[in-house]
């Protein structure tokens, strides 16, 4: 039997799985805007999805997926036409043609040899996967996303799209404007008496973290791993243990995502003097420097700065540090 289609319950395609279902939606969001399929691949992968035979997400596997016409409930007849295929989708057809619409721009400007005559570098966003920084309006976290012009920025993701009305999208910031103003004020704070102690107890925080969220995810593997046998036993029913693996599944996703979050934390170098800390800084590639705000920032709050706005103006972005208490959460303040 052929494997499931990620996004469907089965596949025989006949529900979808919410959780991948909307990193679909997400994922075709913006690859219409014009996002490489392997930046695609990576937010699936930083956000702890796999595919469907546990394999991590590769640009090669999530382009298979946005050119299966059933994402959009659709098949291809005899003929070669898209029909109905009589079974739900996770986009609409509009979205899929504008999918097929993004393949033929790109494949457009390729040249005779098959390659990408101006191919747009990935952008490596300081920030992407941390859930550090924020919509300061919803409290979502952000993502990273070029615009139509090809700039890459961090932009809230709650906005309207052709499956539901959104919450926000109302932020968005030029990634190079706030990755320059973060970390001048990080490089700023390393100078400050008493940071190295702090980063210390951070870090000891982080790994402490990480050994109970490991531990976590080893207990909710084998508890998945017993479903089968209480079902066997009768102990509970093939519906309850459905239920729970799907539970289970949401919560493998979540465990994931923290942990790399953790571990990127618990493995920044955090000794040596100040001036040593802000050379290294300076020099230090992009996963070590994500460590390092980790473990100096709770949260970036950023907020609406205007068309055009190339200085951040004060009130724009609110930085959380660690040595004060923690910040409230935004989703449950409202």
């Amino acid at each position: 039997m052929a494997p499931r289609i990620f996004g469907f319950a089965d596949a025989a395609k006949r529900a979808l799985l919410e959780d991948e279902a909307q990193a679909v939606q997400s994922v075709v969001e913006r690859r219409t805007g014009g996002e490489p399929f392997a930046v695609g691949a990576a937010f699936l992968r930083d956000a702890g999805f796999v595919g469907t035979l546990g394999s991590p997400f590769s640009g090669k596997t999530l382009a298979r997926l946005l050119r299966n016409p059933a994402i959009a409930g659709l098949t291809y007849d005899a003929d070669g036409n898209l029909v109905d295929a009589g079974h739900p989708g996770m986009i609409t057809p509009a979205q899929f043609a504008k999918l097929q619409k993004q393949d033929a721009i790109e494949a457009a400007k390729k040249d005779k040899d098959g390659k990408p005559a101006e191919a747009v570098p990935d952008y490596d966003y300081l920030f992407g996967s941390t859930d550090l920084v924020t919509c300061g309006m919803c409290g979502a976290s952000t993502q990273g996303l070029r615009t139509n012009a090809g700039h890459p920025g961090y932009c809230c993701p709650d906005g309207p799209r052709a499956d539901r009305p959104g919450e926000c999208g109302k932020v968005r910031i030029s990634a190079g404007l706030l990755e320059d103003h973060l970390g001048e004020h990080i490089v700023a704070r390393l100078m400050l008496p008493g940071t190295q102690e702090a980063l210390e107890a951070a870090r000891a925080e982080a790994q402490r973290e990480l050994e109970e969220h490991r531990a976590r995810l080893a207990e909710v593997r084998e508890t998945v791993d017993s479903l089968g046998t209480m079902v066997l036993h009768r102990e509970i029913t093939a519906k309850s243990a459905g239920i729970a693996k799907a539970e289970a599944a949401r919560e493998t996703k979540a465990l994931n995502r923290a942990i790399r979050r953790l571990e990127c934390a618990a493995s920044t170098p955090v000794t040596g003097s100040v001036e040593e800390l802000v050379t290294w800084w300076n020099t230090a590639p992009t996963e070590a420097k994500r460590g390092l705000a980790l473990l100096m920032l709770w949260r970036v709050d950023i907020f609406q700065g205007g068309r055009g706005t190339r200085t951040i103006k004060p009130g724009r972005v609110k930085l959380w540090w660690r040595h004060l208490p923690p910040p409230p959460d935004l989703r449950t303040a409202k």
